[in-house]
């Protein structure tokens, strides 16, 4: 499962998207656990995160600015599920700087992200990254319930 994380990583850090959309289940969740944010909730499916979250977060910076997960590490494995952590580099489009960290929670299946539960600190995010951004409305809210999408997964 670790070779799984390191090749996702590797996906961000250079912007390889065909590697991270085979990386990427049909059925993936991603699980932002905060509230209010630009990105807070459940986001269900490859095609939403493609198509609706990535651009989010990446129409925010110029990439010649910025290195998501500029490095990282991996702090657990067991089974399906490793914990990471990750650091960015670099510039945000509003001139602040963005080195956030995230704390990474995968669930993998047969090769493929199932599950991601992201944490990282909101209010660095909706300063130096986020700006006058709209709120990307979840597939449902973060509530401790929706926690199913990633255990169930």
């Amino acid at each position: 499962m670790r070779e799984i994380v390191d090749q996702f990583y590797g996906a961000v850090r250079t912007g390889d998207v065909p590697a991270l959309e085979a990386l990427i289940a049909e059925d993936f969740s991603l699980i932002c656990p905060a509230q209010n944010n630009v990105l807070s909730g459940v986001y269900r499916g490859k095609s939403r995160f493609f198509e609706a979250v990535l651009p989010q977060v990446f129409g925010c910076v110029n990439p010649e600015d910025i290195t998501f997960c500029a490095e990282h590490q991996i702090v657990a494995e067991a089974g399906e599920v490793v914990v990471a952590v990750a650091q960015n580099n670099g510039v945000a489009l509003t001139g602040n700087r963005y080195n956030q960290i995230y704390l990474h929670i995968f669930k993998i299946r047969e090769g493929q992200v199932v599950a991601l539960i992201e944490g990282f600190d909101t209010a660095l995010a909706n300063h130096a990254l986020w700006g006058e951004s709209e709120l990307l409305v979840p597939d449902e809210a973060a509530v401790l319930s929706n926690m199913t999408h990633f255990t169930g997964a």
